[in-house]
């Protein structure tokens, strides 16, 4: 008969001392490492190890970072090389992780997305027009003016990170956390403006930093956070915390207006009407709260808005004496030359990043084209901004359905970028939206609650079918 071998038990004190040499070792290491010439080279290189393990352990939290970064127009370079920016060195650790998602789940979901794949259709059409409108108008007089690497760089590193966040961002929790961050940051952008637009000599309210130090895209931003916090009050929050939403949300309205832009005067007209609209199946008692809280941010529009600032947000003459009436005059001048130069090619247009330099030597003057429905059939002909009318199309009727059948945790949120995506399309006429982050957030955040909304059905049915074959079902409402 054999005899069982048991293995003595280890020692506490052996495994301690053990523990000590280890320990001793690394740091005698890492002290050797760090007190030489490189130090700080090798510091990076441990901290960074570190992130990116956590990264791939916890991917969403890398998507949040970019998202902040990005608002923010915060983008350090490492060793001076303009493409080791935190921003990409998260996103290279992401795709590891993508690719390791992948291999387990053995299928890309996201691709499945309408909008990901009109929006690698715009790219490939852009690509085109890019390589069409090299040889068709050579970029020999002003070079210094070209924005086309810059523009096509933005497109296909925010594509990526769409994939990214609708791979990343699964749960109800992360989804709502990712809402907090472009909410926090507009409030953060809002009060700096306000701050600015207190000191002597203010203008037009602006933020020295992110993306409300443009007047004109300030307004949007400001009026897409209050359309968020308004919902979150109205559908989310427990009463006690109701006093802290009224104060991050009553700046924000009067800030729109105080940017002495028209595009935000429209969009707070649209804003209010809508919001109107949206109480139809409220109480009285509530509406007249409503009433009550929207005449008080009424009264701050009075106490902190300037008439110069007024008069020019309401003022649409293109008179050089009236106000903004020169900025108007240009911005009519820009749309029809934009148009003249379509119809000389209206498959391909001139190509994304030519405008500027285009005009500049044809015309006299560097302009852009402050429209981003003309910013589209330029860049892309006809074909562009057809797509990106679909993109558009299809976002709101999926946060439509999302209305009547996503999330119910979730429901502030759909209706707070319902409004906003309307808001969004008021704003596209007056600025060239369609390439900045605001679009990818909005889409980025619907199609993640349009997926999210299908697991859950798919849960509770036990139905076999993957979630993949059915998104397309939430872009046709």
């Amino acid at each position: 008969m054999l005899k069982e071998t048991v293995a003595p038990m280890e020692s506490p004190r052996r495994r301690l001392i053990l523990q000590a040499v280890g320990f001793l070792l690394l740091t005698a290491v890492l002290f050797h490492i760090l007190s030489g010439p490189r130090a700080l080279l090798f510091l990076q290189s441990i901290i960074g190890g570190l992130c990116a393990l956590w990264l791939i352990k916890e991917p969403h939290w890398g998507v949040l970072s970019i998202l902040a970064l990005w608002l923010l127009r915060f983008s350090p370079a490492f060793l001076g090389i303009s493409y080791l920016r935190i921003p990409y060195l998260i996103s290279a650790v992401l795709l590891v992780a993508l690719v390791l998602l992948i291999i387990r789940e053995r299928a890309l979901w996201a691709w499945r997305l309408p909008q990901v794949k009109i929006l690698t259709a715009i790219g490939i059409l852009f690509l085109a027009s890019t390589g069409w409108n090299y040889y068709r108008n050579p970029i020999t007089l002003v070079p210094e003016l070209d924005q086309t690497m810059e523009i096509m760089q933005q497109f296909f590193t925010r594509l990526i990170f769409l994939v990214l966040f609708l791979s990343f961002m699964r749960t109800s929790k992360q989804i709502e956390l990712a809402a907090w961050v472009v909410i926090l940051i507009i409030v953060a952008s809002a009060l700096n403006a306000l701050y600015l637009f207190s000191l002597p000599g203010a203008g037009r309210a602006w933020a020295s930093f992110g993306i409300g130090r443009n007047p004109n895209r300030l307004a949007f931003f400001c009026l897409l956070g209050a359309s968020l916090l308004w919902f979150y009050r109205s559908y989310r929050i427990a009463p006690r915390w109701k006093t802290v939403t009224f104060l991050l949300f009553l700046p924000l309205p009067a800030l729109a207006l105080a940017s002495g832009s028209r595009a935000g005067f429209l969009q707070l007209i649209a804003f209010l009407a809508l919001i109107f609209k949206e109480q139809e199946g409220w109480s009285v008692a509530k509406r007249l709260r409503s009433l009550l809280f929207l005449g008080a941010v009424s009264l701050v529009f009075l106490l902190i808005i300037p008439t110069s600032s007024l008069l020019r947000a309401t003022t649409f003459e293109a008179s050089w004496t009236a106000p903004g009436g020169k900025s108007m005059s240009d911005r009519i001048q820009t749309v029809l030359t934009a148009l003249e130069m379509v119809a000389q090619d209206p498959v391909f247009g001139i190509g994304p990043g030519n405008f500027t330099w285009m005009h500049q030597a044809f015309y006299g003057t560097a302009l852009a084209t402050h429209n981003s429905y003309i910013w589209a059939l330029v860049s892309g002909g006809i074909g562009a901004l057809v797509l990106y009318l679909f993109l558009l199309a299809g976002t709101y009727r999926m946060l439509r359905r999302l209305e009547r059948s996503g999330p119910h945790d979730l429901l502030w949120l759909s209706k707070g970028l319902r409004i906003g995506l309307v808001l969004f399309m008021i704003a596209s006429a007056f600025a060239d939206l369609w390439h900045s982050d605001l679009l990818y957030a909005i889409v980025g955040l619907t199609g993640a609650m349009a997926a999210l909304s299908l697991r859950r059905s798919q849960a509770d049915l036990r139905i076999a079918t993957p979630v993949p074959s059915r998104v397309l079902e939430w872009s046709r409402g």
